[in-house]
Formats: structure tokens, C-alpha cells, sequence
């Protein structure tokens, strides 16, 4: 006859342990051994007991669910500790589940359904995280101060019945639960949210961009102000450009350069290439570069376009002082 007895299954593994092999055999397994010493010993202050041990595996039994639980919480924390000491790529985290169930015993090992699907609940949890049974859940949920979220009834490889699922809160790497199938979309629908409010800023800023540069040129120039008796008033509410009557400017009728543009014809393009070589004229003419000849022509060539402005019956901001003399 066969023993059997009811215990607590602890099964643990190393997440990501062919890869960590691969990369560095040598120190994979120091950081292995290392973990597992203080494994060994948390099961030990937990009344527990390690039976079996594969490669990277371990299995632990303990008599009560509430040790095992807080057996398994403890691990988590303290290897936490020693990984946050190594790079991110290095560390070496483990995976725990934990069952209560039947099972039969051989010698020093125990065997059956309650050690597999210990094994299989361990698979399901997040590197650095814990995943209990419904069975375990039952017997802890009044007695330790934890937050579980259940994962719904969960079917595993060669395992007959569905197994009801919970994870630990605040045992995962991140501090967060993994994700349960009512709310895995969760994360899809807000992205497809912030994409789609991204977008309409391009959109925003770039009518804005656009609209900017189609503006007309003469638009840049602000309004002239109010200035002595002789100047006229500002027309239009809302124009950046001051248009100024011609017959009250001071440039006299006789001095007035032959231009070939009618009054009142001049367009926005021919008004700012005339503001944009007034000005070059001005800043040469005040510049003094030492050649006479140079700088009086310049201002010679500033005084004959204010007054073709004037005539025109523009004056902007940097040349109304000499446009209204």
C-alpha cells in the first residue's frame, strides 16, 4: 500500500535559465547557487521541507498553506534583493506556485496531481511572481494580510479539471498583476487613444504652420502709431499695416518719382519689396562705412522710396518718422 497525505506543494524554477546559461555559464551558476542557499533556508524557518530538486526546480512541501504562502512571499522579497544588484539582463528570478492537494509518497519524494499542478501554476506565474490555487486561497484568504486577484478557472497541459487561479499582489517584478482575460484590451484601446490625439495635434499644428506661411508678407509689419498733427489716422480696426492718405504726407507733388503703378494698384508683393529695399538703404546710410560717395547714395536711395511709399500711401513702423517729414 502506497502512503498518502495531504500537504502544501511549493514548486519554484529559474525564468529565462537556458538563455542566462547561454550568455554566461559560470556566473548563471553562481548566482544559482547563491539563491538557492537562501531558498534553502527560508523553507527551513517555514517549517518546511525541500524533496526534490531537477536542474533548475525545486520542490518544497510544507503542513500548513499559510507557511508555504508566506514561505513563497519571503523568497520573493529576499531574491528581489540580491537581483537588484546585478544588471537587468543578469538577474536570476524565480517563478512560484503553490497547491494543496493529495499526494502519494516514495521514499524521501512525493508524487501525483498535487505536486504537477503545483508545477504548472508556477509555469503560469511572472518571473519574480507567485501563483496559488483555489484550494490554497481558500485556507489563506482570512489569515494573511495580502491582496490576491483571482486569474479564472484555468485549464494546464495533462491536467483533467480546470484549476481555479490567484495571484499575489506586489510579487511581480513591477509591482503590478498580470493581466486577466476580461481586461487584456484594455491596454490596446488606450494606445489606439493616445495615437489618434497625437495625430490630431500634427494636424492642429500643422494648419497652423501653413497658415502662417500663406499670410500675406505685408501682414508681418505692425501698425504704425498715432503720431504728430500732420500724420493721418490708422485705417481699419484690424490691419497690421498702416495705409496713410497721400494727399497729407509731406513729400511735395513736384518730387514725387516716376513709378510705373497707378494709385491704389500697388500689390501687397510690390509694397513689401519696396519696405524690404527701404530699409537696406536706411541701414547703409546710417551705417557709415567710411565711403562718402557710398553712404550718400544709400541715403539718397532711403529718401526717394519713403516718399515713393508715401505716394503710394503706405507707411509701416521703422520708417514712419521719415515718411510723415
Amino acid at each position: 500500500m502506497l502512503e498518502r497525505k495531504l500537504v502544501t506543494i511549493l514548486s519554484a524554477d529559474v525564468a529565462e535559465y537556458s538563455r542566462l546559461m547561454a550568455e554566461d555559464e559560470e556566473q548563471t551558476l553562481r548566482i544559482f547557487r547563491e539563491h538557492s542557499q537562501t531558498f534553502q533556508a527560508l523553507v527551513a524557518v517555514h517549517h518546511g521541507r525541500i524533496f526534490n530538486t531537477a536542474g533548475d526546480a525545486i520542490l518544497a512541501e510544507f503542513t500548513s498553506p499559510v507557511e508555504a504562502v508566506r514561505c513563497a512571499t519571503d523568497i520573493q522579497a529576499a531574491l528581489r534583493t540580491r537581483n537588484d544588484q546585478l544588471p537587468l539582463t543578469r538577474q536570476v528570478k524565480f517563478r512560484i506556485g503553490v497547491n494543496l492537494g493529495d499526494v502519494m509518497v516514495q521514499n524521501s519524494d512525493l508524487l501525483g496531481d498535487g505536486v504537477n499542478v503545483a508545477a504548472r501554476l508556477q509555469g503560469a506565474a511572472a518571473p519574480g511572481g507567485i501563483c496559488i490555487s483555489g484550494s490554497v486561497y481558500d485556507q489563506i484568504r482570512n489569515k494573511l494580510s495580502l491582496g490576491f486577484e483571482s486569474l479564472g478557472e484555468r485549464r494546464f497541459k495533462n491536467i483533467s479539471q480546470p484549476v481555479r487561479t490567484f495571484t499575489l499582489a506586489g510579487t511581480n517584478d513591477d509591482g503590478q498583476l498580470p493581466p486577466s482575460k476580461k481586461s487584456s484590451s484594455r491596454p490596446g484601446v488606450l494606445v489606439k487613444s493616445i495615437v489618434a490625439a497625437l495625430s490630431l495635434l500634427l494636424l492642429a499644428g500643422g494648419y497652423w504652420a501653413y497658415s502662417a506661411y500663406q499670410r500675406s508678407p505685408t501682414d508681418r509689419f505692425s501698425a504704425a502709431p498715432k503720431s504728430s498733427a500732420r500724420a493721418p489716422a490708422v485705417a481699419g480696426p484690424s490691419s497690421t499695416v498702416t495705409q496713410v492718405d497721400a494727399k497729407n504726407t509731406a513729400a511735395p507733388a513736384a518730387k514725387t518719382p516716376t513709378l510705373k503703378v497707378r494709385s491704389g494698384s500697388a500689390t501687397p508683393s510690390d509694397i513689401s519689396r519696396l519696405m524690404r529695399n527701404e530699409e537696406v538703404s536706411a541701414n547703409k546710410c546710417s551705417g557709415g562705412s567710411g565711403d562718402l560717395d557710398e553712404t550718400g547714395s544709400a541715403c539718397a536711395e532711403r529718401d526717394r522710396l519713403v516718399e515713393v511709399l508715401a505716394n503710394r500711401g503706405w507707411c509701416y513702423d521703422k520708417s514712419w518718422q521719415r515718411c510723415a517729414q
